[in-house]
């Protein structure tokens, strides 16, 4: 019996310590962190619950006990330690942890869609600043593309790394933003990289935010989650109707017979592919030992067409019409063991049972984009057939996570709370394009909601304006997709503690991805060394604050002069895609005066250019080509043209302003 007992004291023992968790900090906390410096830096995890929790500094403590579900945060006085490195110590009840080369500086959140997600490796400029710096004091931590239906409580991502050469494929405007930082103060600046290419700003906002929207904006939300919540049975349809579709026209893709011969393959154009069969694309790459460094990627943008992706006659990649459905613009990461100094062959067999299509096609390397020749041949075809071409099933598109309302915010943004943050840089907008009538009220829900999150009711929030992209055009519009969003970012810095870095003179008529990526990093850098850090300069450009109309005559007023207005000389040509070196030459609108991005409406509803000058601090411009003046704009299209400038260097922001 005593045997029995104490038997029965040792495996209540035993199973006391598997039950008792060890103390553990969130994924955020890892070797190499940066620590915001401040008097209530956050530092949380968990831990048994009402465990006592001991976090050290170098010289600085503080303590916590965790809550009822096993969550511990304490707030941490850094103002007093030095940069580091310094070792971190968390001390539970049964446990230790230690961190090595925890830095303390100034920590900001670098976020939106592909142009911030836009890699150091492939921006202009990028290779040569990878092979000259290394900065051990900026720091990058990468989070996880993830969305989620639910707040996630797991932080997925890289951990804290070197910034160089660890940054190559990561945001290159966070990179430039946090070099001019450190540069500046002279302290650790760690950046965390948490965007995702094609988002919308909706899936960057908490799920409280429909109750909160205008009704349209509201019913447009919920469209997008009726969308997804209804897609299985809709994608089920499709690949019924599909079936019947091929029964009907006896249109069912056939047994493969390899690629076809060597003579008959053919240049090819994109936009238009042929249909009605099987085809197959082909190129051929030559690649460097450096760009095979990492795994390749391959973009497709489908039109409903299967396929499967060959490198170097292996099988590395296949899509049928579920995946294709569930996202049109797929990623197809070609493993490096398939890869090779010297010549690669990339092939790409598709089915494509109705009429012609286009693919749009991408592929980047180590290195950066590649831009091969296309070559097409056809493996097999069925006879012309308008009626099936007509009747083809319409792809059941799924709504992807990152344009699905509130996904990214529970996947990417939630499990950062609390991290102490100095700020956020944000650059969002393309995929909205087309949506400007609500970008401003989910603009206000979106720093409002962040500031919440991240308790700090005065966070700086900086944003990159769009980019200027697109056809030039001849004459101005009354309104223009990127135009109207550029509109409602300008409006947003109402909010205060926030500001936008114009960018109508860094864009690419052919690239939404321009590869300047130096001058947005600047340009942020500048608003938040003068706002947040007190050093005192110039950070925005020329804007518009009134429009006077006399005599035919229109003297707009500006703020933001920071030296005077300047009329920068323009280029001839202007960039198509900086990728390939493409360029067209540069048409002047108004040539009758010294400024360019000038437009006055006229009482019949139309737009004209118009001449425009500088006198003294103001812009006078001509409106006597139009009757009854009621409308100004400058830089108001997709890709204006414009030379408007502040002495410091800053671009004038685009406006439209109605007439007195």
């Amino acid at each position: 019996m005593r045997k029995l007992s104490a038997l029965l004291v040792i495996a209540a023992l035993v199973v006391g310590s598997v039950l008792r968790a060890d103390v553990k900090l969130g994924e955020i906390f890892t070797d190499r962190a940066v620590l915001q410096r401040g008097p209530a830096t956050a530092v949380f995890g968990t831990a048994d619950a009402g465990e006592a929790v001991t976090v050290g500094v170098a010289s600085a403590t503080a303590n916590a006990v965790a809550d009822a579900e096993g969550r511990w945060l304490l707030r941490i006085n850094l103002n007093d330690i030095g940069p580091g490195p310094h070792s971190m110590t968390v001390k539970g009840a049964k446990n230790e942890i230690v961190l090595q080369d925890i830095l303390v500086g100034q920590v900001w959140l670098c976020s939106g869609q592909s142009n911030m997600q836009f890699g150091l490796v492939s921006a202009l400029g990028g290779s040569d600043e990878i092979a000259q710096v290394s900065n051990d004091l900026l720091r990058t931590f990468n989070v996880s593309c993830v969305g989620a239906a639910e707040p996630a409580k797991v932080l997925k991502g890289s951990g804290w790394q070197h910034t160089i050469p660890a940054n190559r494929s990561r945001t290159a405007v966070g990179y430039y933003f946090a070099r001019e930082l450190q540069r500046e103060l002279n302290e650790p600046v760690g950046y965390i990289n948490a965007s995702w290419g094609g988002s919308s700003i909706e899936s960057w906002l908490q799920p409280e935010t429909a109750a909160v929207l205008s009704a349209d904006a509201r019913a447009d939300w919920e469209k997008i989650l009726d969308d997804l919540e209804q897609y299985p049975v809709r994608l089920e349809k499709f690949k019924q109707d599909v079936a019947a579709w091929e029964k009907q026209y006896d249109r069912a893709d056939r047994e493969s017979t390899g690629m076809p011969a060597d003579d008959a393959w053919k240049a090819v154009n994109l936009n238009k592919l042929p249909g009605n069969g099987a085809g197959w694309l082909r190129a051929v790459l030559e690649l460097k030992e450096k760009d095979v460094a990492g795994n390749g990627s391959f973009n497709f943008r489908y039109s409903g067409v299967p396929g499967k992706l060959y490198c170097n006659g292996q099988l590395v990649r296949e899509h049928s019409l579920a995946t294709i459905a569930t996202n049109a613009n797929t990623w197809a990461g070609i493993d490096k063991k398939h890869l090779q100094p010297g010549k690669n062959i990339i092939a790409y067999r598709y089915f494509r049972p109705a009429g012609d299509f286009r693919l749009n096609i991408e592929l980047r390397t180590a290195t950066g984009i590649v831009k091969p020749k296309w070559e097409h041949g056809m493996e097999y075809s069925f006879a012309a057939n308008a009626e099936a071409d007509k009747s083809y099933p319409r792809i059941a598109t799924r709504p992807v996570a990152n344009k699905t309302p509130t996904y990214l915010y529970n996947g990417m943004i939630a499990p950062l709370k609390p991290y102490t943050l100095a700020g956020v840089i944000w650059y969002q907008g393309e995929t909205n394009a087309g949506k400007a009538r609500w970008y401003l009220e989910h603009t206000e829900q979106l720093v409002s909601q962040w500031r919440e999150h991240f308790k700090h009711s005065e966070l700086p929030f900086y944003w990159c304006q769009l980019a200027n992209y697109m056809a030039k055009v001849d004459k101005p519009s009354s309104s223009c997709a990127w135009a109207d969003l550029r509109g409602a970012q300008t409006a947003a810095q109402r909010i205060p503690y926030t500001g936008q870095a114009v960018l109508i003179d860094v864009g690419e008529s052919g690239d939404i991805h321009p590869l300047d990526k130096e001058t947005p990093g600047k340009r942020l850098a500048a608003m938040a060394l003068n706002d947040v850090y007190g050093k005192t300069r110039p950070s925005r450009g020329p804007q518009a604050t009134s429009a006077v109309l006399t005599d035919g005559k229109i003297a707009v007023s500006f703020e933001n002069l920071e030296g005077g207005l300047v009329a920068r000389e323009l280029p001839a040509q202007h960039p198509i895609a900086l990728v390939d070196n493409r360029f067209a030459d540069l048409k002047r609108n108004a040539p009758g005066g010294t400024l360019e991005g000038f437009a006055v409406q006229g009482g019949d509803d139309q737009w004209q250019w118009a001449d425009a000058v500088i006198v003294g601090d103001k812009v006078i411009v001509d409106a006597s080509k139009v009757t009854a003046p009621k409308a100004l704009a400058y830089g108001w299209e997709n890709n204006p043209t414009c030379n408007l400038y502040n002495k410091a260097g800053f671009p004038a922001v685009p406006f439209k302003l109605a007439l007195p």
